[in-house]
């Protein structure tokens, strides 16, 4: 029953999408930008109109896409009218005597095309800054029939207006969006799916997409890219992780009733090769595509067009491991290279004149934030000889249960004998409401020059659990105090779940190497006007009583 579901089901897509295709005065579109928010919401107007899509991805792309083009249809041209991949694209298509329907450049794809749409009842919206939650949510909206919104702060209300003209039956918020957004569109009641964890999302997405269209065949991506086939919506799309799968994916399949996936790109065949060995599905790869112009006897084929979109940078590495000697420790110091904050978690190998030594490792995922070091220690650790080394295994992500990355290496450890002297103490923890930054004020206790990185753990902001930290550490003389700054934008709701903060202070002698740790439960004070703006206020007021004497005084002296 489910295989003759499943072939009725498809039967009737392909056929709605050959009548919607018949009413359409062209037969193909093609996209003509570089804003990937154009060229995904371009395809998807293809996809729900049941006409051909095609995108251009480079300015030399142009004339190779023509090879692939049947000059018996009408192609209509979508374009931006300030980043066209191609200028004049269409006058290109009709002198190779291709025939184009017209050419509609727009200001923003995803705004104009709603408005060319008939029926479109559900929205799905998601944040406009990475496209990975547009990937996992295309194949739903496709077979839901959903328009997809990319909105943040600066757009939601244009696209407020756009629904107030539209009945609104379903509206789905995907994904982590600006609060404005969520504030904007409570009105419409949304389903809003936000785990914190872009892999649980992608599982909730699927669950979706599987009520309505039962399948047992799924796609593999890691969402870096939009491509035809993926956003055609015959197949609901998870995220396989770039290196390693995520444990809750794994999870998810191994009790669901997927049987094949089609891995599309080659860059992620050893995750999917985790997959089918963890889960037992069989994986196709889907690579590459016929050539397109001819290059030999022998047919050719030729990379897939795909339209790489913006996402969040991890890299992770490891700045320098030190064994020393005097407290029998191992100080093992990460680096990030990211523009996000990164938890990771190790597993370590000692090497030395002995052979390998007993493994240990982090039986909790570390958090470390953008372009910061982060020293883990390892007590009571002995190693013999002077040739002394690690084997490091670490998976890192997003967040402590998306770990999708993986760093490997060997590296060579430096022995010391260092005694750290610093010792700190933190006086208060405030949150400035002027500047939208916690203010976290230390004093270093000791004669010793210190260093200071901080991080709140823990916190619930918009309705999510995060980690906030330093970028960076910050200096303390002898003695002396400092401050260190988190800046992290708070409403009122947010300060009161966050009343009393868990505070973990990171704090050495060696500005690589804060080898101390300094962690308790601080309450949040609140500071509504600045200290600056409080001095200021004062000099004005004494400024305008100086005023009134002198005034007050020079008139007695006109009066006598």
């Amino acid at each position: 029953m489910k295989k003759y579901f499943f072939l009725l089901a498809t039967i009737s897509f392909l056929l709605i999408h050959l009548v919607s295709a018949q009413e359409n005065p062209f037969e193909q579109v093609i996209s003509n930008s570089e804003d990937w928010r154009d060229v995904y919401s371009i395809v998807h107007y293809g996809n729900l109109i049941g006409v051909d899509t095609q995108f251009l991805v480079s300015v030399r792309h142009g004339p190779l896409l023509m090879n692939g083009l049947n000059k018996q249809n009408a192609i209509r041209i979508i374009s931006s009218d300030r980043r066209p991949q191609v200028i004049s694209y269409e006058k290109d298509l009709e002198a190779r005597g291709f025939k184009v329907e017209r050419e509609i450049s727009v200001d923003s794809a995803n705004e104009y095309l709603i408005r060319e749409l008939e029926g479109i009842n559900n929205f799905i919206v998601v944040g406009s800054t990475y496209g990975q939650s547009a990937i996992a949510v295309a194949p739903y909206a496709v077979k839901s029939k959903s328009w997809v919104f990319f909105a943040d702060s600066s757009n939601i209300a244009s696209i407020s207006s756009i629904l107030e003209d539209i009945n609104v039956e379903n509206l789905i918020i995907y994904g982590p969006v600006d609060r404005e957004v969520k504030d904007e569109l409570s009105a419409y009641n949304p389903e809003i799916i936000d785990t914190g964890d872009r892999f649980e999302d992608n599982i909730e997405i699927v669950k979706k997409y599987i009520k309505i269209f039962p399948t047992e065949q799924l796609a593999f991506t890691n969402g870096e890219f939009i491509e035809k086939g993926l956003m055609s919506g015959f197949d609901p799309i998870m995220f396989t992780g770039k290196d390693n799968v995520p444990e809750q994916i794994q999870k998810y399949l191994q009790s669901s009733d997927f049987s094949v996936g089609v891995l599309v790109g080659s860059d992620l065949v050893g995750a999917a090769t985790n997959i089918r060995r963890s889960t037992g599905i069989s994986v196709i790869v889907k690579f590459a595509q016929g050539a397109r112009s001819a290059s030999g006897p022998i047919a050719a084929v030729e990379g897939l067009d795909l339209f790489y979109l913006p996402t969040p940078v991890m890299k992770l590495t490891i700045h320098s491991a030190k064994y020393n000697r005097a407290s029998s420790q191992i100080e093992l110091t990460y680096k990030s290279d990211s523009n996000v904050p990164v938890y990771f978690k190790g597993t370590i190998t000692p090497i030395d004149e002995n052979g390998e030594g007993s493994r240990f490792g982090d039986t909790e995922s570390v958090f470390i934030s953008p372009g910061d070091y982060k020293t883990v220690i390892y007590p009571g650790i002995n190693l013999i000889g002077e040739d002394l080394s690690l084997d490091i295994f670490a998976v890192y992500g997003e967040t402590p249960s998306a770990l999708e990355k993986i760093l490997e290496t060997r590296i060579q450890i430096e022995q010391i004998d260092s005694i750290d002297d610093c010792n700190i103490e933190i006086r208060s923890l405030i949150y400035s409401k002027p500047k939208d930054s916690f203010i976290i004020k230390i004093k270093n206790l000791e004669k010793a020059t210190c260093w200071v990185d901080a991080e709140l753990s823990d916190m619930l902001i918009d309705g999510r659990r995060t980690t906030l930290g330093s970028e960076g550490n910050i200096q303390l003389k002898s003695e002396k105090k400092g401050l260190v700054i988190i800046e992290q934008e708070m409403d009122d709701s947010d300060l009161d779940k966050n009343a009393i903060v868990d505070l973990t202070a990171y704090y050495g002698q060696r500005s690589d190497s804060l080898v101390n740790i300094l962690q308790g439960k601080f309450p949040l004070k609140i500071q509504i006007i600045s200290p600056t703006t409080i001095i200021l206020i004062i000099a004005i007021i004494i400024c305008l009583i100086l005023v009134l004497l002198l005034f007050r005084r020079r008139k007695k002296k006109d009066y006598w």
